[in-house]
């Protein structure tokens, strides 16, 4: 499967585990709570300067 076909939460998880980061790290680094990331990654939240964070944190 190549990379394109993933689906962001996949792409996400994949860039986690190859920086080391998990939920936790990431609320920390982004000063918000773990369901917000969670919900972030899985698409529940919408909120264009976070998702840019997330981002930008994970390359993604």
């Amino acid at each position: 499967m190549a990379i394109k076909d993933l689906t962001f939460e996949e792409k996400v998880k994949i860039s986690m585990k190859r920086k080391g980061y998990t939920y936790q790290k990431l609320a920390d680094e982004m000063e918000i709570s773990i369901g917000y990331v969670s919900d972030i990654i899985r698409g529940n939240r919408t909120n264009e300067k976070r998702l840019k964070q997330l981002r930008d944190i994970l390359e993604v």
